[in-house]
């Protein structure tokens, strides 16, 4: 771990408020080396495991999609994230996530 990351880890972890204000705006984007699918699929993976409501699920499926991220990929996540998550909370979200794809539970 480069000792920027740990340092910031370690402030979040001391719960500093200028670095958790910093870290909610977004301006340590320049210590993080992860690509912008990644980030899509982590961010929706960290909606179902919070059971965010169907916008945040839109707003998500959208980003992931402008980033390159396929149907297969969030189909992917979805499953990886299940042992974690719960199927519960998975099964709660996999109604907004359809949505956000403009699909139904149903066919």
């Amino acid at each position: 771990m480069k000792p920027e990351q740990l340092r910031v880890l370690r402030r979040l972890a001391l719960n500093d408020s200028e670095t958790t204000n910093q870290v909610m705006g977004g301006a340590f984007s320049e210590v993080c080396s992860i690509d912008a699918r990644t980030l899509a699929l982590v961010r929706l993976a960290s909606l179902v495991s919070i059971d965010s409501d169907p916008a945040t699920f839109r707003w998500a499926v959208d980003s992931a999609q402008a980033a390159g991220v396929d149907d297969s990929d969030v189909f992917a996540a979805l499953l990886s994230i299940a042992p974690l998550v719960g199927v519960a909370r998975l099964t709660s979200a996999i109604p907004h996530v359809l949505a956000a794809f403009d699909l139904d539970v149903v066919d």
